[in-house]
């Protein structure tokens, strides 16, 4: 969702290019399957009585690793993450790591408040841990101009029942996601929106569309102006393998207009 301030962006059409990366304000989230993927409005918050139960894992395998209308990966991925939820705060870590050696690598840590059942805010600190021919990212550098983390504050409604749309707001406010002005070296405090609407068809199968939009110039983006940068539809289908264990199947197309590119890709939930 993914990707930092002057160097290797995460887009694989940017891997040449040394840019700045940054812009959130849709929802990815938050942070789905955050999945990270697109239609990003959706995210871990466990809420029971037991602390067992107040831990949540999952574990998912996807054909590639697109993000707000980017990819970053070629190969298939394993994404896993751990949330722990404390009252209406959940805290916790998501990574996405490739098959193949020496693709893009990333490493989260979030941290979510539930305003209300649909209404939530929250910090997510992107860490780009993909190797590079001229320098090793270390996670505890955050100088500017140096660091690989960049830090995300979203917005995230997503509802449900009679009125089944999602919004998120996005916005990198510190970190990798940086501009020129002034002959000086400033935070770009690059914004992603994104609104979206789902729900389930008689046959059990979950659908929502999405659009994804980017309201200024952002070297994080890769945009040079205001555009569409994420359009698309997904669909989820549960496969019933046991009387207790059944496997989610999800299909994402999403295009994007700024970049003239169309994706597909297919993950599946092994443990959630």
């Amino acid at each position: 969702m993914d990707n930092r301030c002057f160097k290797n962006l995460k887009i694989l059409k940017l891997n040449n290019m040394k840019r700045l990366l940054l812009s959130v304000c849709v929802c990815m989230v938050a942070f789905s399957a955050y999945t990270q993927e697109d239609g990003e409005i959706a995210h871990l918050r466990p809420r029971t009585d037991t602390f067992d139960d107040k831990i949540s894992l999952s574990l998912d395998v996807a054909s590639g690793f697109v993000w707000r209308g980017m990819a970053f990966n070629t190969s298939p991925v394993v994404q896993p993450e751990i949330a722990f939820a404390l009252g209406n705060f959940s805290i916790g870590a998501w990574a996405s790591v490739p098959f193949s050696p020496g693709e893009y690598k990333e490493f989260d840590v979030f941290l979510f408040y539930d305003i209300t059942s649909s209404l939530s805010i929250g910090l997510t600190d992107y860490f780009d841990n993909s190797p590079r021919w001229w320098f090793s990212p270390s996670y505890f550098n955050y100088k500017k101009e140096e660091t690989s983390h960049s830090l995300d504050f979203q917005l995230m409604y997503d509802g449900s029942g009679g009125f089944p749309f999602k919004f998120m707001a996005s916005t990198i406010i510190a970190g990798d996601d940086l501009k020129i002005k002034d002959g000086k070296v400033k935070q770009n405090f690059s914004t992603y929106l994104e609104l979206g609407y789902g729900n389930t068809t008689r046959n059990g199968i979950d659908w929502d569309v999405f659009i994804g939009f980017v309201p200024m110039k952002s070297d994080f983006y890769d945009i040079s102006g205001a555009g569409f940068m994420n359009v698309g539809f997904g669909v989820t289908k549960n496969f019933e393998i046991t009387p207790t264990y059944t496997l989610p199947l999800s299909l994402k197309l999403s295009v994007n207009p700024a970049y003239e590119a169309v994706f597909l890709t297919a993950s599946v939930a092994l443990f959630r």
